[in-house]
């Protein structure tokens, strides 16, 4: 934050009155950033999110920050959509907005589910994968993509920066990463030392995928878990009936993708309002800006809102209090699909809203 407040002091000296300034900046609060400076500055200020690798990744996300003019949203909101081509969202000023704050908890709650289930990396990447209508890198190979250096660093900032967040200790770093990342294996980017996943290349010229045991931080060869479920969803196109067979199997990938999308879920009713305004929001983030075939709550409603809340329940997992009084008001659904386009299930005034296109 001292950084960004020393840059932007040198750029408030010298911008042009009415220039937009913008930050890509993802962890660090608005006013925090903007302290101390003129306001013009701050009625021209706001965050543009962009998404790596920026020329592949529909997502952008935009927060406006409290002194922000309206018109300087709507500007960049146009600009943003058809000059660059980009799915906008509307976050709020919290730590790591709309995409990184479901993101980062679906994979600190894989890390959490498969030490306290008793699975291995290889494992939770064949069920985390598309088969939960997922990107084919899974969990963690997704997180050796990205470094898990930076995923630490994400980590932290949603444990620093939500104090009052009830699941905030779930953002706590798993002493067997904190071990990888002092031995320097931060993923792709380090190659020989690797990361979850590692090449090695044999005496025949050939080469052998070893993924690391959590519990001992050796190496081994990756294994092809024998799980039918995960074996049912290879031959399963549509992904919709590819994500219910999985969650509701009873063999070990419908017992880990069933924790995982209950504590996924639960966690996201709860931050609505808190991170984003509607659940369209939350679900093009999620979508766009880490490939999820169907977002939170698009996946809500094909496992099913009732069904699932019940057995939520009967695990002591409690979503929000508004998914409660939707379902009793007789509502089961989060989308309701028509000839003439899609509505969606508006918090503020508990009707559905025709989603805008």
């Amino acid at each position: 934050l001292d950084i960004k407040q020393k840059v932007f002091a040198r750029v408030d000296e010298v911008r042009k009155p009415g220039s937009i300034i913008s930050s890509n900046t993802s962890g660090l609060s608005i006013a925090g950033m903007t302290e101390g400076r003129s306001e013009d500055f701050k009625e021209h200020f706001l965050v543009t999110h962009f998404f790596n690798p920026v020329r592949y990744m529909r997502l952008l996300e935009l927060v406006a920050g409290e002194q922000t003019k309206a018109e300087i949203l709507e500007f960049f909101t146009d600009f943003g959509r058809f000059r660059l081509g980009k799915g906008i969202v509307f976050g709020k000023d919290t730590p790591n907005f709309i995409g990184n704050r479901i993101g980062t908890y679906g994979i600190a709650a894989t890390f959490k589910a498969m030490m306290e289930m008793d699975y291995q990396v290889d494992e939770v990447d064949a069920i985390t994968g598309p088969a939960m209508g997922h990107p084919g890198s899974a969990s963690f190979g997704t997180v050796d993509l990205v470094g898990i250096d930076v995923l630490a660093h994400v980590t932290n900032t949603i444990y620093e920066g939500c104090p009052d967040d009830p699941q905030r200790e779930i953002f706590t770093v798993p002493d067997f990463i904190t071990r990888m990342i002092e031995e320097g294996s931060l993923g792709r980017k380090t190659k020989a030392k690797g990361g979850f996943y590692k090449i090695q290349k044999e005496e025949d010229g050939s080469k052998t995928k070893l993924v690391i045991d959590w519990k001992t931080g050796e190496y081994r060869p990756k294994a092809r878990p024998d799980i039918p479920s995960i074996k049912k969803a290879k031959g399963t196109h549509d992904v919709k009936t590819r994500v219910r067979n999985v969650v509701f199997a009873d063999d070990r990938g419908g017992a880990f993708a069933w924790r995982l999308m209950r504590d996924t879920l639960a966690y996201t009713s709860r931050r609505m309002g808190e991170i984003a305004d509607t659940i369209v929001d939350v679900d093009n983030a999620l979508r766009w800006g880490f490939n999820w075939d169907l977002g939170p709550f698009e996946a809500w409603d094909v496992l099913g809102l009732r069904k699932t809340v019940e057995r939520m329940r009967a695990d002591s997992v409690e979503p929000a209090a508004w998914v409660g009084a939707m379902l009793e008001a007789g509502n089961e659904s989060f989308y309701r699909e028509s000839a003439e386009g899609r509505d969606y299930y508006d918090l503020a005034t508990g009707t559905y809203v025709r989603e805008p296109r």
